[in-house]
C-alpha cells in the first residue's frame, strides 16, 4: 500500500521565493541559523523530473501565467532517510493559483514509476490520469532546510543544473542522480529561497524579504525556457 509523502494527502500553504546572489544568500542563511541556535542543517541533493502531455502545454502556462499553473514531477533525495533501502521517488502534482500553493504526493517504489504515470495512479492523483506525460525536463540540486517553527519554513537551494532527460533514464529501475544525468545542459548561478508559511504571521525581518511581492522564479520554466527554448520575457512560476 503506497503512503502519502509526508504523511498527508494534501498541503496547502502560502508561500514565495527570492533569487539572491551568493553573499546575499550566506548573509541569510546566517539568520536563519541563528534562529535555530546557531546549528546548521545538513544539505540534501534532489534530482526532480518535470513531466509535460505532448506539446508541453504544462510549460506553456507556466511561462503565460505563473501565478495559476500545474506542474506534475518525481522527486528524489539523497539521503533518504525514511527509504528503508527501497529505492523510491516522490511522484508530485503540484498547483499554484495566487500565492496559495496545494500539493498532492506519493511515494512511489522506483519499480513502480512506469506504471503509475501510465495511469496506475488515477485513483490516488486524478490530475495525471490518462497516461499520456513524458519526462520534458530535468533539474538537480542542493538544499538547506531552515525550520525554527511548525508555521513557517525555508529551503535554500543551489547548484541548481537543468539537464535534458529521456523516458529511459526517466522511468529507469535505477536511482536518478545527477552523475547519471551527465553533463548539465546549463546551470543557475544564482540561490533560490522559498519561504513557506501556513497563512501565518511572518517574524518581521522575514516578512520584510518580500515587501511588495518579491519576483517568482520557477525551476520548471527555467529549465524549459533554457533546454528548449521555449520564449520568455523574465521567466517567472512557482
Amino acid at each position: 500500500m503506497l503512503s502519502f509523502a509526508e504523511g498527508e494527502v494534501t498541503k496547502l500553504r502560502r508561500e514565495f521565493k527570492l533569487v539572491l546572489g551568493a553573499e546575499e544568500a550566506i548573509a541569510l542563511c546566517g539568520r536563519l541559523s541563528r534562529e535555530l541556535g546557531g546549528h546548521l542543517p545538513a544539505p540534501t541533493r534532489i534530482v526532480s523530473v518535470y513531466f509535460d502531455r505532448p506539446g508541453c502545454p504544462l510549460a506553456e502556462r507556466a511561462l503565460r501565467s505563473p501565478e495559476d499553473c500545474l506542474k506534475v514531477r518525481t522527486k528524489e533525495y539523497s539521503p533518504d532517510l525514511g527509504a528503508g533501502g527501497v529505492q523510491r521517488v516522490v511522484l508530485e502534482v503540484k498547483r499554484e493559483r495566487h500565492g496559495l500553493t496545494q500539493k498532492r504526493r506519493v511515494w512511489v517504489p522506483r519499480a513502480d514509476l512506469g506504471r503509475m504515470l501510465r495511469g496506475g495512479a488515477g485513483s490516488l492523483l486524478p490530475l495525471i490520469a490518462g497516461g499520456s506525460l513524458v519526462p520534458v525536463l530535468a533539474v538537480t540540486y542542493k538544499r538547506h532546510v531552515y525550520q525554527a517553527t511548525q508555521e513557517w519554513r525555508v529551503t535554500v537551494d543551489r547548484d541548481i543544473a537543468f539537464h535534458t532527460i529521456t523516458p529511459e533514464l526517466a522511468l529507469s529501475q535505477l536511482s536518478l542522480t545527477a552523475e547519471r544525468l551527465g553533463t548539465p545542459h546549463s546551470t543557475e548561478r544564482r540561490v533560490v529561497v522559498e519561504v513557506k508559511h501556513l497563512g501565518c504571521e511572518l517574524p518581521e525581518w522575514l516578512a520584510s524579504l518580500n515587501p511588495g511581492g518579491a519576483p517568482a522564479y520557477s525551476k520548471f520554466a527555467e529549465g524549459m525556457a533554457r533546454v528548449h527554448d521555449f520564449a520568455t520575457d523574465g521567466v517567472a512560476g512557482g
